[in-house]
């Protein structure tokens, strides 16, 4: 007991003093640890540190959830491990990440019903209510957040009735259902107040003062956001001053209007809580709030700013892949208690066999009352049959809502195509300007030529040889017009076919000009976001490749996928490496007996092993939230292997190279490349 009440007291120092006060429960923990085993007693220890940092740190959340949770699968601790999957689910939550928190608090209450554990049950109910609630989802959010009433009142749990009341103030305030709201919050903030729950004290205190102000009582809100702000900052509780700060800069811009300097002054400190506190919904909400005034002072630049702010966080929290991924965890969930209903029915109606056939074996006194349990057989299977038909109902309407999701996912790929085209813009935007700039320049020169024509024929005796040679110039300028204005033209034939839907008829292609082409307009691409960028790209280009029979416009797509992830690779390892180290992209391209193979190779950060085997899965993707959807090499790997029947392949090593391989079947339409390509063997390109 001396050594985990050390262990605590190490721990305690070891995090910030704002995640980690003095107010936790030292009683509590000591009844804990007299009470349980030593190694179980440090995994619920792990998870009430994971506790207390929810509203405060929720990454410090993440983290002792997360070692609570390893720790119990090794001790084979099941209580432990779903007291440890429920407090995870709180940090994801708070995080912004739906998904994940729906999975794990799932995870957490099947293993507590299994266990008939009610406090864990209870806990369980109020996570889900408080998720559903955070991302709108009002109706749900109350049927959970009542089950968890029901269950805490039946099990006299008030530390837990105490969080539930007000969550459900909450969810009310969010149908502007404005009595109820302040009925449930009244009632829970006085049960903050005789259970010494700060947090939830805050909280009550700041979304009362939301209430009062909506029905129109300035001072009675001032007073609630006063003392939540009081008692918040001695804790340092973000999410409970965010929402007090902005309750109070709502209530001076509709006293004083949006000019008012107050409005601003506690918009931005509600904005400065909810970053402090990584709380995602505070910072869209304080984010949308500074966009508005902004707007209504007329300050634009400001206003876009914080506008691109709240659209960034929305997208964070509210992505079409996220709801997608939370939709498909509620059916997985339906589907599941479907099957146990089912299970259960079955089971009873083996029982109810298993004891007519002890009753067929007993004495003839028992006949009457076999007759009777017969009848009732009857009226079970009747009545199982109706629930099997309600059974299949719902599973059709599972199906319904499952193909809505492969709608949603075909979205997500089209959205995709058109991230790839984005990619294009900008490098095709440099590439059209070269030729346009040299048709400019051909044009004025054409004039300027045209002009001394002109003024040497109303000569009395022109100059014929001087004639001569200006026409050959001009007619030189002309024919350099055309050449040029092909190119451009050439371009825009290549973006269109860009954008038209994978698929159509297979055509001879150059592969040589294809990579040559994407190569620079990835590079431009990313120039075009970040002109200080600077890379060396090289095309070793074999000029025997010949042209296969492919879809120009679905190679082109693969190759600005496998180019941009290059150029994201190298942009990476040189903010890490700003000595000695110089970015290079490298595109080949050789033939091998009927085949033909292109590779794209980087000296950037390289893949790490334990997630090589899984880049080419739909929706992984390594980069942060908003900068990428995790589709492109998964489209790039069908495009090759079932469009034309070739292989997609790497070779990393971390913090070297990564080597992506094109394998394409060059089979009988092989043709040698057209005289007026000249591809030299090696192009490299600094800029």
């Amino acid at each position: 007991k001396r050594f985990y009440v050390l262990l605590l007291w190490g721990v305690s120092l070891s995090i910030p003093a704002r995640a980690f006060q003095l107010d936790v429960r030292l009683d509590s923990l000591r009844r804990l640890l007299a009470a349980a085993p030593p190694d179980t007693a440090r995994v619920l220890l792990l998870a009430q540190l994971a506790y207390e940092n929810t509203q405060s740190n929720p990454l410090a959340t993440i983290y002792y959830g997360k070692q609570a949770l390893r720790l119990a699968q090794k001790l084979n601790y099941p209580r432990g491990e779903a007291w440890a999957l429920i407090r995870l689910s709180s940090g994801f939550r708070e995080a912004g990440n739906y998904p994940a928190a729906l999975q794990v608090v799932l995870q957490g209450l099947r293993l507590a019903e299994e266990l008939r554990d009610q406090e864990l049950i209870g806990r369980a109910f109020n996570s889900l209510g408080y998720l559903y609630w955070e991302q709108g989802y009002s109706r749900p959010a109350l049927a959970y957040f009542f089950k968890a009433k029901r269950v805490a009142e039946k099990s006299r749990n008030v530390k837990l009735l105490t969080r539930i009341m007000g969550n459900i103030g909450n969810v009310y305030t969010q149908l502007n259902r404005l009595d109820s709201a302040r009925h449930y919050l009244q009632v829970g903030y006085a049960m903050d107040l005789s259970q010494h729950d700060l947090i939830s004290e805050v909280g009550d205190a700041a979304t009362l003062g939301n209430i009062y102000a909506q029905l129109g009582n300035p001072r009675l809100a001032k007073h609630y956001y006063r003392r939540s702000i009081q008692r918040a900052l001695g804790q340092h509780i973000t999410f409970a001053l965010c929402r007090a700060y902005l309750g109070q800069a709502k209530l001076f811009k509709k006293e004083q209007g949006p000019w008012s300097d107050s409005t601003l002054y506690f918009a931005h400190k509600a904005l400065a809580a909810a970053q402090e506190g990584n709380y995602p919904k505070g910072v869209l909400e304080a984010s949308r709030f500074l966009s508005a005034t902004y707007a209504a002072r007329r300050d634009n630049g400001r206003a876009f700013r914080y506008l691109t702010l709240a659209s960034t966080t929305r997208d964070s929290l509210f992505s079409q892949t996220k709801m997608a991924q939370v939709q498909a965890l509620e059916v997985s969930e339906q589907l599941r208690q479907q099957e146990l209903a089912i299970q259960q029915a079955q089971t009873d109606d083996e029982h109810r066999s298993h004891w007519l056939i002890a009753a067929l074996a007993s004495i003839i006194p028992v006949l009457l009352l076999l007759w009777r349990m017969l009848r009732h057989k009857q009226r079970a299977n009747l009545k199982l049959n109706v629930q099997n038909a309600e059974i299949a109902n719902q599973r059709n309407k599972l199906s319904a809502t499952l193909s809505q999701l492969k709608a949603t996912q075909a979205q997500l790929v089209q959205r995709e195509k058109i991230a790839s085209l984005g990619e294009l813009t900008a490098g095709i935007a440099h590439e059209i300007q070269n030729p346009l700039n040299f048709v400019n320049n051909f044009a004025e020169v054409s004039t300027e030529l045209a002009a001394e024509l002109q003024a040497e024929a109303a000569q009395p005796e022109p100059d014929l040889p001087a004639l001569r040679g200006t026409a050959a110039e001009l007619k030189e300028n002309q024919e350099k017009i055309y050449q040029h204005g092909r190119r451009a033209a050439n371009i825009v034939r290549d973006m269109l076919a860009h954008a038209r839907t994978i698929g159509g008829e297979r055509v001879l292609t150059d592969l040589n000009s294809l990579a040559d082409e994407h190569l620079r307009l990835a590079y431009h691409s990313i120039r075009a976001k970040d002109p200080q960028f600077v890379a060396t790209i090289t095309a070793q280009l074999d000029p025997a490749l010949g042209r296969v029979r492919a879809v120009p416009q679905a190679l082109g797509r693969v190759l600005i996928n496998l180019l941009n992830n290059a150029f994201y690779a190298v942009q990476q390892r040189q903010k890490v490496e700003t000595e000695n180290y110089c970015p290079e992209v490298q595109v080949s391209t050789r033939r091998r007996n009927r085949r033909v193979e292109v590779r794209v190779r980087d000296n950037g950060l390289g893949i790490p092993g334990p997630i090589r085997d899984k880049i080419f899965q739909p929706f992984f993707t390594t980069k942060p939230a908003g900068e990428g959807t995790g589709l492109g090499l998964s489209l790039s790997y069908d495009i090759i292997t079932h469009g034309h029947g070739g292989t997609l392949t790497v070779d990393s090593q971390e913090g070297e190279f990564t080597e992506f391989i094109i394998d394409l079947p060059q089979g009988i339409n092989y043709k040698k490349s057209p005289p007026d390509v000249q591809l030299a063997p090696d192009v490299a390109i600094m800029r």
